[in-house]
């Protein structure tokens, strides 16, 4: 189960990175949409994610197995969010957002000891 947790952050890492970049930024909000402050923002976001990720893989599977999951998830995410880019980019922010959201749940299902 924290798998799929991990892997739904990873999703959302790799969507914030995209979004980071000015062609991704302008598929998902359209050409002349504000981009002053949203790269950094989207960046940091992106690697926030991506490190709660690592976290959560290393914290349950220890650093061997940990860090190779988050690479496997790191392979997976990318072109799940390049897809995702294809298919509806409209909805690249709610992906961030849920990634959010999910990483919330996964540290409840930590704290609980469901894991």
């Amino acid at each position: 189960m924290i798998t799929l947790v991990i892997l739904a952050i990873g999703i959302s890492a790799a969507t914030a990175l995209a979004l980071a970049m000015p062609r991704h930024h302008e598929q998902a909000h359209g050409r002349g949409a504000v981009i002053r402050r949203q790269p950094v923002r989207r960046r940091l976001e992106g690697w926030a994610l991506a490190l709660i990720a690592a976290g959560f893989a290393v914290f349950t599977d220890g650093w061997g197995r940990g860090l190779v999951l988050v690479a496997g998830v790191a392979g997976l995410a990318a072109p799940l969010a390049a897809g995702l880019f294809a298919w509806r980019p409209g909805r690249a922010g709610q992906v961030v957002a849920g990634g959010w959201l999910v990483g919330l749940v996964g540290l409840c299902l930590l704290i609980s000891g469901l894991v």
